[in-house]
């Protein structure tokens, strides 16, 4: 039997029976009827995106404001060292200059990079502990060592240290492995208690708070920067830190997924200690014990690298984010090619906000109900029919924004991006309807967690070179980065095509 938005969304063993007179017992019709805890982990995972994205949106336009601004003063001291602050206004056009531009591109580019490198490192280690000890604790770890790399930038900033030693905000990561890993979880977090049926839908819908916070906060932003880009530099963090708190109201759900598996891990646990006092008795060294957790973490990851779909899904999703990390550059593109300033640009993404947020709210439930309902697909064929209408029409989409010579044809090439947006939560459900067991679901995650990171690694100074070598070789060539996104999805789309249900 086909299950509808008011089924409940798990098997009745896992589901929690509502108390005589529960309103739980309603006939919602707008409201999937989930469990209390269902329902608390879904509620404290949009208040974490929300927070966390909204403070990323208030303080990103900011932030490359007040970079700009560093490092076009110091491009004009560069070539005039008696030249004041005061004097520097009238120098506007200098800070639009391919130096400028360049230096700017390469800074964020390779500090994207950076901040990524240690989620590369720590992923599946993090992914195989919270498979050990739990959700909640890695989720918190990864939230506030993702606020400490934020604040470093603000330090450097504020104190007008060397610029590029924002490059440095990547080692706080290694405390937590930081947002790659605070989005890992969160997807881990969902999965264990929704299901498959519901579970692509659900996360997309999810990502819609992504968007809200893009759609209220950027404009927010701009507004704030036009009395002074600090204001909103330094309340983004302030709210990156109080939700960062929010991780505390989570329930774990490692038990949900697991209580099966109580007994074993009791059996583990009496293994390592025994383990241990052999260790002891053999003087084994600290190189052995290393080289046993390796071995370890290689057991627990064997089932990606053994079964070809998920090894196509996860390329999928790294050559997805390679292609959406060249958005961050969009600010920066929009306001040099037509020479508006940064926070004008910055409503103009406010409108690329709003047409991702009726995306995820109606676009892809509308078409999510058409397959199932009209054309009988399931869970996974559903998936992959998303996964790739996405993916044509973000080749169109950023194909539109490379080309575009005027701000009406680039905010149609936005429009068609903002429409590829499900292709990553796409693959990401293709690829957990294909696990084998669901003790292996935040090891994939981790593993995706990965693929996403190793992108961010290629694309920022990938993007960023392609972008300054545009824009020293004219303004019609400043789009480069989004003609490579263009063509990197294309070859996904043939490569998705692969993948049956």
């Amino acid at each position: 039997m086909d299950r509808d938005e008011t089924t409940p969304l798990l098997n009745s063993e896992n589901q929690h029976t509502p108390e005589p007179g529960s309103t739980t017992r309603l006939p919602w019709k707008l409201l999937p009827q989930w469990s209390q805890s269902q329902w608390r982990v879904i509620l404290v995972s949009v208040l974490l995106m929300l927070a966390l994205n909204f403070g990323n949106n208030l303080g990103a336009p900011a932030q490359l404001q007040v970079m700009e601004d560093i490092i076009c003063k110091n491009h004009l001291r560069s070539i005039n060292p008696n030249a004041t602050v005061t004097a520097m206004a009238v120098y506007d056009d200098i800070c639009k200059s391919p130096a400028v531009q360049s230096e700017l591109a390469l800074v964020n580019g390779w500090k994207y990079t950076f901040d990524v490198l240690p989620s590369i490192a720590l992923a599946l280690p993090y992914g195989v502990l919270a498979d050990k000890i739990g959700r909640k604790p890695v989720l918190i770890m990864a939230l506030f060592s993702l606020v400490a790399c934020e604040l470093w930038t603000r330090i450097v900033c504020w104190f007008n240290l060397p610029i590029r030693t924002v490059w440095m905000a990547g080692l706080f990561q290694l405390l937590g492995g930081g947002e790659a890993m605070a989005t890992s979880m969160l997807l881990t977090l969902v999965a264990d208690v929704i299901s498959p049926e519901q579970r692509s839908t659900t996360l997309i819908q999810m990502a819609s708070v992504v968007y809200f916070a893009e759609m209220v906060g950027t404009p927010l932003s701009a507004w704030m920067m036009k009395f002074d880009a600090w204001i909103p530099f330094w309340l983004g963090i302030i709210i990156m830190a109080v939700g960062a708190f929010v991780g505390f109201f989570m329930p774990e759900t490692l038990d949900v997924r697991h209580d099966i598996q109580e007994d074993v891990f009791e059996d583990n646990a009496r293994d390592v200690d025994e383990t241990s006092h052999l260790s002891g008795i053999k003087n084994c060294t600290t190189m052995d014990t290393v080289f046993s957790k390796a071995q370890e973490l290689i057991s627990s990851s064997r089932f990606i690298w053994t079964q070809p779909r998920l090894l196509v899904c996860i390329v999928a999703v790294f050559a997805g984010n390679l292609d959406k990390a060249s958005a961050y550059l969009l600010i920066q593109y929009i306001s040099t090619k037509f020479n508006w300033t940064i926070s004008r640009a910055s409503y103009l993404m406010s409108l690329k906000g709003f047409m991702s947020l009726g995306t995820m709210l109606l676009g892809v439930p509308l078409f999510s109900s058409f397959l199932t309902r009209t054309l009988r697909y399931d869970a996974v064929a559903k998936d992959l029919c998303i996964s790739r209408v996405s993916a044509a029409l973000g080749v169109a989409g950023y194909f539109i924004i490379f080309a575009a010579a005027s701000a009406p044809l680039l905010t149609v090439g936005l429009m068609f991006m903002t429409l590829s947006l499900p292709f990553v939560w796409s693959m990401i459900g293709v690829g957990t309807s294909f696990l084998a067991s669901k003790n292996q679901i935040a090891t994939f995650y981790s593993a995706i967690s990965v693929s996403r990171s190793i992108g961010n690694v290629v694309s920022g100074p990938l993007f960023g070179s392609l972008y300054g070598w545009g824009v020293r070789s004219g303004l019609e060539w400043s789009g480069l980065p989004f003609a490579v996104a263009s063509l990197t999805l294309l070859m996904t789309l043939g490569l998705i095509t692969c993948i049956r249900a």
